[in-house]
């Protein structure tokens, strides 16, 4: 029985140990994890595989996990709702896992459909203090957003990282920018999307990397041409094209975007359709160049070749869009081919492909509209608990300053309660004292004496100048050394009177060195206060014993 509580206690040290030793291991396991981050983005997600839940294992794991780095994946623990791993460490563990995972997940190109895990990291890390973590809690967030097609919020989340990052040379504050520019012209704000790319072209990833910087001016061409600045798009795609840095799919793709422009904005065919042979002549034939080769034969009047590009665009695609423009244009070809019939047919298809198109659309809208109610109602919760908030603190602060003012209440009542105990003392002092006077005891006098002045003392320490004694007077001002003077005066003016009656040649200095000498003062205070010199004061020490009886005399400077 004597070994029980003993086995009892080395099994919770082990219990403990254990849980240490697990935790230290899910610290290093995300630390691991970061630091594989930006060189092996794929054995970092595994690892941050290997230490989530057990739903989140089925979810992203394969059947057979790898061993990562010699060690075997650690167990995953118990989630929360969210299927976020409980971490004991607290918030904080919690926060830099949901960072990582998303961050893993983005940079593995798996698509990102929940904001459940960067939302876990922006509201651990906030957005009032600059730190790295913060803003790529709100980078990855407008990521997500990005991702689930959430675009006003994708802006807004990445609006916020751009404040977030402490050192704008960050490559993510560059992707930040460059991000916003994409989104931007997604939402046709072509203006801001310039000014985004614009500053992306001058972050110090463009300055290092030529690459980068024809990636900037490409996507500010195609912002360009989307806006009408035709001067300015030409002038970017012509840098892009000079920069032997950039992809040769790049540079291709501006012989594309080139023909666009030349056919639909200047109406030079003959120009558009010698750009538009030299994309086709590197990337093939796709549905989108054989549309745009038709439309060019078309102008050119040349309806067989349009007509059979219109229909070789058509098997090459199930774009609505696309279709929809393939059989506008048959349906304009065809009565030059004398296929009346066929032109017929090809506008039915055309009318039922545009209906689907704008019920295709509508359907985005609403979708939009929905979204749009949804963070509406967040919105709205947001604005309901921080008015909930702000009442609970309003409520505290209340109760806070009504505590204050009580306490203060009480103090003052309790100083004013003693004040008055001690006026009490004194006033019974000065009856006896006027008693044993009236009786003429010698004896019992000096003892009274000696009470009165008990009781003024007394009566001072219980004013607000007593502290007053406590600084050097060197340091008081005007007004602090008359408020003190006049407490003192008040408070022992019982005192002083017995003083003038037995012996009237004492004034008023002496009077207040006398009172000065029973508090303990230093002379140099008294000096000080009394605007002399120590000399002076000792002097004036000799002088009161001839001035004034002994018996008062020792009461005071003895």
């Amino acid at each position: 029985m004597r070994k029980a509580p003993l086995i009892l206690l080395i099994l919770l040290l082990l219990i403990t140990l254990s849980s240490c030793r697990r935790d230290a291991a899910f610290h290093d396991a995300l630390l691991r994890a970061e630091a594989l981050m930006e060189t092996d983005p794929q054995q970092a997600r595994a690892i941050l595989d290997s230490i989530a839940s057990p739903n989140l294992n089925r979810l992203f794991t394969p059947l057979n996990p790898p061993v990562i780095g010699g060690q075997k994946p650690l167990k995953g623990r118990a989630s929360d709702s969210s299927g976020l791993p409980s971490f004991r460490r607290g918030k904080g563990e919690a926060a830099h896992y949901a960072l990582l995972k998303t961050q893993a997940d983005y940079k593995c190109r798996v698509r990102l459909t929940s904001d459940s895990l960067p939302l876990i990291a922006t509201n651990f890390y906030g957005t009032k203090r600059k730190s790295q973590r913060a803003a790529l809690a709100q980078y990855y967030l407008g990521c997500t957003y990005s991702d689930m097609h959430r675009n006003l919020d994708a802006i807004d989340a990445l609006l916020r990282a751009t404040t977030l990052f402490p050192d704008t040379t960050n490559k993510y504050y560059a992707n930040s920018l460059f991000e916003l520019g994409l989104l931007y012209r997604q939402q046709n704000m072509f203006d801001s999307a310039l000014v985004a790319f614009r500053h992306y072209r001058q972050t110090d990833v463009c300055h290092s990397d030529s690459v980068n910087i024809g990636l900037a001016d490409y996507n500010m061409g195609l912002t360009a041409l989307f806006k009408g600045e035709d001067l300015l798009a030409d002038s970017l795609f012509l840098c892009v094209m000079h920069n032997t840095k950039n992809s040769a799919y790049m540079r291709n793709d501006i012989n594309f975007q080139l023909a666009k422009q030349y056919f639909y904005r200047k109406h030079d065919a003959e120009r558009a359709s010698v750009y538009l042979n030299k994309y086709m002549s590197y990337a093939g034939e796709n549905s989108v160049s054989l549309l745009l080769c038709a439309e060019i034969q078309a102008e050119k009047h040349e309806p067989l070749q349009a007509y059979t590009n219109y229909r070789k665009g058509l098997k090459k695609s199930k774009d609505l869009s696309v279709r929809c423009t393939a059989y506008k244009g048959l349906a304009y070809i065809a009565p030059m081919m004398d296929k009346t019939d066929s032109a017929r047919y090809f506008m039915n298809q055309y009318e039922a492909l545009l209906d689907s198109i704008y019920a295709q659309n509508q359907h985005i809208e609403i979708d939009a509209i929905k979204n749009n109610h949804v963070i509406e109602i967040h919105d709205q919760q947001l604005k309901a608990r921080h008015a909930r908030f702000m009442f609970w603190m309003g409520i505290l602060a209340v109760a806070l300053l009504s505590g204050t003012a009580i306490t203060f209440l009480l103090i003052d009542r309790k100083r004013k309660k003693r004040y008055l105990q001690a006026q009490e003392e004194l006033r019974q002092a000065n009856v006896e004292v006027l008693r044993a006077q009236v009786d003429e005891q010698p004896a019992d006098l000096d003892a009274l004496y000696r009470k009165k002045l008990a009781a003024c003392q007394n009566l001072f320490r219980r004013t607000p100048s007593a502290r007053l004694l406590l600084v050097p007077p060197a340091s008081l001002t005007a007004a602090q050394r008359r408020t003190l003077m006049d407490d003192l005066t008040r408070s022992f003016v019982d005192i002083m009177l017995d003083v003038k009656n037995a012996s009237n040649a004492v004034n008023d200095q002496e009077l207040m060195y006398c009172i000065l000498s029973s508090l303990q003062c230093s002379t140099a205070q008294m000096a000080e206060l009394l605007n002399t010199t120590e000399s002076t004061l000792r002097s004036r020490k000799a002088r009161l014993k001839e001035k004034m009886p002994d018996n008062l005399h020792s009461l005071f400077l003895s």
